[in-house]
């Protein structure tokens, strides 16, 4: 039989807090992931003000932005509701990207900037430059 011993010592404790139990690296995570949200609802609302829209605090609201996106991008605002239904979300994720490259070309930037969205940091800057550039 085997007998079971409580091991505490201190890199026992540091190896089982390293796990998926939370802790400080979860924390900070968390804030880096609020502050690139407001950040980017920010640059959002700020685009959204200058194609005079008429609701732009929806940059704020989770899925009001997707809105209000189709709708700045001379798309159906119902795409919204497609990026919830299984194949249809590919095609309203089309519809999307033709959105923010129709909002790109209102004001007056270059298109391709578009692609640079996808990288993680530069996507940010990006945002910047098209909202306040």
């Amino acid at each position: 039989m085997l007998l079971l011993t409580y091991n505490s010592t201190l890199p026992y404790f540091l190896a089982q807090a390293g796990g998926s139990s939370g802790g400080a690296s979860s924390l900070i995570i968390n804030i880096i992931f609020l502050a690139s949200y407001l950040f980017g609802a920010y640059c959002f609302y700020k685009i959204y003000q200058k194609l005079g829209e008429q609701n732009p605090w929806f940059a704020w609201v989770p899925i009001l932005n997707t809105w209000i996106m189709y709708r700045a991008g001379n798309q159906s605002p119902y795409w919204t509701i497609g990026l919830f239904i299984p194949i249809v979300n590919f095609v309203a994720a089309v519809f999307a990207i033709i959105a923010l490259v129709n909002i790109v070309k209102r004001l007056g930037k270059n298109p391709w900037l578009i692609v640079l969205m996808i990288i993680p940091l530069v996507g940010l800057a990006v945002q910047y430059y098209i909202a306040f550039g």
